[in-house]
């Protein structure tokens, strides 16, 4: 037959035996330690990464603001110095200009003698005596305190008050000079004050003790009434965690957001997503099971029955006929085991087809599965062939999947047509689309029909043909996996199938 050929058929196998060097026994105990340490080593790690939420908003929001408290500790301590440094230093600037002019109305070389007035003002509160000293321009002492200590690299800037830190007899004192007097007979000099630091001090602490104590007193209230913020910000949390531990185990109906924060929504979105999933994991598990105890029980029943039959029979040609039937029990009992696991696979809803997209050839599929029912077509004498199209066509697919839709199409095919029938698979398109069909001489499916075919285990009334009703069911689940649609052509005689897949940004062509 033209479009057709022969598949290759391997077969038997050759198995040794293996000879076990360690006991087994020990090998199961040292795994079983081995993922023990593994275990409580990940527990470890867990607990050490993994914190109260609670403790890491406290760290994340105490813990910049107590740095910034601590700058500003120590801003605030300057800005107290210089808050009790400028009173001072503007009394200690007049008594510099003051000493100046009382010295210009007399003669340095003949004696300083101060009014009574300056002396007064000089002397000052009595704890707190103020210092000062006279010098000419070579820095030697004229009159005053001659221990006052000036820098040794003081200028000669004309009226320019200068002030610096000193230590006088193991006190700290605030030293202010001026350069630019001159006495009445033209004779410049060196005008030097001094000062204790005392007063300003004790100014600056009371500066500070005024600031920080507030602060000292409304920080811990802040931190307790955050705190407080915190725990009744997280109590939706605490109700949320409460409904979840309440839950029944099998209960994967969605979380209700309805008392949640809008921070958490996403979350609770993306938890409803998995029992979602899980649960049409757990429907699909279950429709499983029940497809398979239900479908399995008639053929593995048959084939006790044709065991008992043999049993119990003595003639040869009897014996035979009971094993031939239970032969024949056993392959359709495999076939809708296997059946059964392709429709299981296609439903789940974890079948990674996204992730093992390819570029599938059509025509090559087309005929790569065909060939493998050749020999099934020439033992009911089918003229079973393939119309390639004439152009390269590809699509984005999972190939496995797609060699499973195809086969049970040319399955149920050869089921349901009569002997010397024909069966065509076809591979065409348009610049929109691409497609499969299988048209057969069969005796066809009614229009009222077309839609219920797809249900699993339904049949056609009046059908004969040794069919486990899934071949249509598992063609609509991988069509739908890969966003296709199905459609029946019409037809002379028989059925034609088309699967059509319509997504313009998975078709590939090549047009000749």
């Amino acid at each position: 037959m033209p479009g057709t050929r022969k598949p290759q058929r391997i077969g038997g196998s050759l198995t040794r035996p293996v000879h076990m060097l360690i006991d087994p026994r020990i090998l199961e105990e040292t795994a079983d330690q081995a993922a023990g340490k593994v275990r409580w080593f990940s527990k470890q790690r867990r607990r050490k990464h993994n914190g109260a939420l609670l403790n890491k908003i406290i760290i994340w929001m105490f813990g910049p603001l107590f740095l910034l408290w601590t700058i500003g500790l120590v801003i605030t301590y300057f800005i107290a110095q210089n808050i009790a440094d400028a009173p001072y230093d503007r009394a200690l600037s007049d008594h510099l200009r003051m000493l100046r002019h009382e010295v210009e109305q007399q003669s340095i070389l003949s004696g300083l003698q101060l009014s009574p007035s300056a002396i007064t003002i000089l002397q000052g509160d009595p704890g707190h005596f103020i210092h000062w000293e006279i010098r000419d321009a070579n820095g030697n002492s004229l009159a005053g305190n001659r221990d006052i200590p000036l820098p040794d690299n003081w200028t000669y800037e004309r009226d320019q008050i200068r002030m610096r830190n000193e230590t006088l007899e193991g006190h700290s004192i605030r030293v202010a000079y001026i350069w630019g007097g001159r006495d009445a007979t033209g004779m410049p000099f060196l005008t030097v004050v001094a000062q204790s630091n005392e007063m300003r001090a004790t100014l600056q602490q009371e500066i500070l003790t005024g600031m920080l104590t507030p602060q000292l007193i409304v920080l811990p209230l802040a931190a307790l009434l955050a705190g407080l913020g915190l725990t009744q910000g997280l109590e939706p949390l605490s109700i949320l965690q409460e409904r979840i531990r309440a839950r029944r185990a099998n209960d994967t109906s969605p979380i209700s957001a309805e008392l949640a924060p809008a921070e958490i929504v996403p979350l609770i979105a993306a938890m409803n997503s998995l029992l979602a999933r899980l649960a049409a994991a757990n429907d699909a598990q279950r429709r499983f099971v029940a497809n398979a105890a239900h479908q399995l029980k008639t053929p593995l029943a048959g084939m006790r029955t044709q065991a008992e039959l043999a049993l119990r029979e003595n003639a040869p040609e009897k014996m035979d006929d009971s094993l031939k039937q239970l032969v024949r029990g056993s392959e359709r009992a495999t076939r809708l085991v296997n059946q059964l696991l392709a429709l299981a696979r296609a439903e789940s809803p974890d079948t990674p087809v996204q992730g093992n997209m390819m570029d599938v050839d059509l025509n090559d599929l087309a005929e790569t599965q065909t060939a493998q029912w050749v020999q099934s077509a020439l033992d009911k004498q089918i003229d079973l062939g393939v119309e390639r199209s004439p152009f390269d066509i590809h699509i984005d697919g999972n190939r496995l999947m797609l060699a499973e839709l195809l086969n049970n199409l040319i399955e149920n095919a050869i089921l349901y047509s009569p002997e010397h029938g024909r069966i065509t698979v076809r591979v065409g398109g348009d610049p929109l689309s691409a497609y499969l069909e299988v048209q057969d001489s069969g005796p066809g499916i009614p229009l009222a029909e077309q839609q219920r075919v797809f249900d699993r285990f339904y049949r056609m009334l009046g059908t004969d043909s040794d069919g486990s009703g899934l071949g249509l069911s598992i063609v609509k689940e991988i069509a739908d996996l890969h966003k296709a649609s199905l459609a029946f052509m019409p037809t002379n005689q028989g059925t034609c199938l088309r699967i059509v897949f319509s997504q313009i940004d998975g078709i590939k062509r090549q047009w000749a």
